[in-house]
């Protein structure tokens, strides 16, 4: 009896552990295929940019950096998310796909939060796109840097959303927030033309906005 239950257990365990590995396992990528058909639309792209138009050579050299820092992108966003994975299953931040519900895939675990991934990616590739392509005293530098700023805090409150859930109510509020450094950042102009039928009520063909014009660009997010 002590032998067969030994046994039982052992086949109980093994069961368990391949039930785990299943359920844990990370579907592989399919780069290659990924590639085929990206090459059908990259290799027309790159042909009509860099020989069939005349384009300033400056202009095809900021297209060819943004080119390999994509692909770089996408190649590191492949490596990171298999391990991303691993992580957050451990940490129990998974889902499962209500789609396939019936049916093996639908008992899979899903893992969450892999967006900080893609994102964090992103935004070293930006900030190293700046580098290349940017001088001391470029006009665009600080409104670049604040957009950076912005996807950085968009970034940040969308892993705290999955994290701690946060409630629609705060989801309204937060992301106005995010959009402070690009709106503080924002030199132009702040004039709107009055469309024809309103000039007679509203007396004047431009009106300047002003300071307001910032609050009615944070109103516009909840558009």
């Amino acid at each position: 009896m002590t032998t067969r239950r030994r046994v039982s257990s052992n086949v109980a365990a093994t069961e368990q552990i391949k039930a785990n590995s299943s359920e844990s396992s990370i579907t592989p990528s399919k780069l290659w295929q990924i590639l085929i058909v990206s090459s059908f639309f990259f290799i027309p792209y790159f042909y009509l940019i860099f020989f069939h138009y005349r384009i300033d050579e400056e202009l095809k050299r900021s297209i060819f950096i943004n080119a390999v820092l994509s692909f770089l992108g996408f190649a590191i966003t492949l490596f990171l998310i298999p391990v991303a994975s691993r992580y957050v299953l451990r940490r129990n931040m998974f889902g499962y796909d209500i789609n396939k519900k019936g049916t093996p895939q639908g008992s899979i675990k899903v893992p969450e939060s892999l967006g900080i991934v893609v994102g964090t990616v992103f935004l070293v590739l930006a900030i190293l796109f700046q580098y290349f392509n940017f001088t001391s005293d470029s006009n665009w530098l600080v409104e670049y840097n604040a957009a950076l700023a912005s996807i950085c805090f968009m970034i940040l409150l969308g892993f705290v959303d999955d994290v701690l859930d946060v409630p629609w109510r705060m989801k309204l509020v937060l992301p106005s927030f995010a959009a402070l450094p690009l709106l503080m950042a924002y030199a132009g102009h702040t004039t709107i033309i009055i469309p024809k039928p309103f000039i007679q009520y509203v007396g004047l063909k431009v009106l300047d906005l002003g300071r307001s014009s910032q609050v009615l660009e944070t109103d516009s997010i909840f558009c």
